[in-house]
């Protein structure tokens, strides 16, 4: 795969993407656009809404969007009171000053479902100017800042231009069908999953690479699911998420059911809630694959359809920096 030094992409920590993230936007001169699951002012996120305020006054385009499951992140899944819950509230609070500000803010998904977990868009990325930061699973409020996780941010206008046009498509399709994206470029190939029900591109390349691998390290909030449990639990694998008894009730419940089965057993055993989302295979020929992003690497939001981000590469650069991670806060 041919390199190209001008990516230059590096790997920030939740904590150093949101200072990161917020500096670009306080700088921005164009456009600014950003879409995650969750997005809310608290003391983690304050710093960064008001730049997003302050540069959509002085005329830079800014475009955010954020999924309908804040609410049920903020005010409990299946609760009728949702969005009356206080951070709901606050959310929606600070949502409707954005707008004021002269924000595009988009609220992705629909807001009365049965299945709160159907049709989420769970893309984490941000544009500003010609700098992205992806490939990651940072959301952006204290959970998520405070979370184990990263993003990988770029400087390369290709790739910006590339996740905008995406990023405008996902919104202006939020109620429709989105095709989902596919790229090769000379650092690895970008996926984004369409949201489509039993649809996804990450997934069935995941498998693809999974049956073929000689060894598997996989970083992921939940226990994996479905064929690639199957396949990991086959192979030689080294698997890493959150125990139950270190988080929330509705998510140890998840956990566990996911553990009794699939027989897999993690080998995470920091209290700090592990939220990046990445695999490393090492193939048969010795040649190291990695791919990065916000899917969990369940089967179930596969079944209920979720938008998703995901890089695929074998750019040694890229892969050294994740493993670093791998090394430093995760084992």
């Amino acid at each position: 795969m041919r390199r190209n030094t001008k990516t230059n992409f590096k790997l920030l920590t939740s904590t150093q993407y949101i200072n990161d993230l917020t500096d670009s936007v306080t700088k921005a001169k164009s456009r600014v656009a950003i879409m995650c699951l969750t997005l809310t002012d608290d003391p983690s996120t304050h710093k960064l809404v008001l730049a997003l305020k302050a540069a959509a006054k002085r005329g830079v385009d800014v475009n955010i969007a954020v999924d309908v499951f804040t609410y049920n992140e903020f005010g409990g899944y299946f609760s009728p009171f949702k969005r009356f819950a206080r951070d709901s509230r606050n959310a929606t609070t600070m949502a409707n000053q954005l707008k004021r500000a002269g924000v595009t803010f988009t609220w992705l998904g629909r807001r009365h479902k049965i299945n709160p977990f159907r049709g989420l868009t769970h893309i984490k990325w941000s544009i500003v100017d010609t700098t992205t930061y992806s490939f990651g699973g940072v959301n952006l409020y204290k959970e998520g800042i405070d979370s184990t996780d990263f993003m990988l941010r770029s400087p390369d206008p290709l790739l910006a231009e590339q996740l905008y046009e995406q990023h405008l498509a996902v919104v202006s399709s939020h109620h429709l069908q989105y095709p989902g994206f596919m790229a090769k470029t000379p650092y690895g190939t970008i996926y984004v999953d369409s949201g489509r029900p039993r649809d996804s591109i990450i997934y069935n390349r995941i498998l693809e690479l999974a049956a073929t691998a000689k060894h598997s390290v996989v970083v992921t909030q939940y226990c994996p699911t479905g064929e690639l449990a199957a396949l990991l639990k086959l192979g030689d694998s080294d698997i890493y998420f959150n125990q139950p008894k270190n988080t929330y009730p509705a998510t140890r419940l998840l956990i566990w059911f996911a553990q009794v089965r699939t027989g897999l057993r993690t080998l995470y055993r920091h209290k700090k809630y592990v939220h990046a989302k990445f695999i490393i295979f090492t193939m048969p020929s010795g040649e190291k694959i990695a791919i990065t992003g916000s899917h969990n690497f369940a089967h179930s939001g596969v079944l209920f359809g979720t938008r998703e981000v995901a890089l695929e590469t074998t750019e040694p650069s890229i892969v050294k920096q994740i493993e670093k991670f791998l090394e430093t806060h995760v084992k």
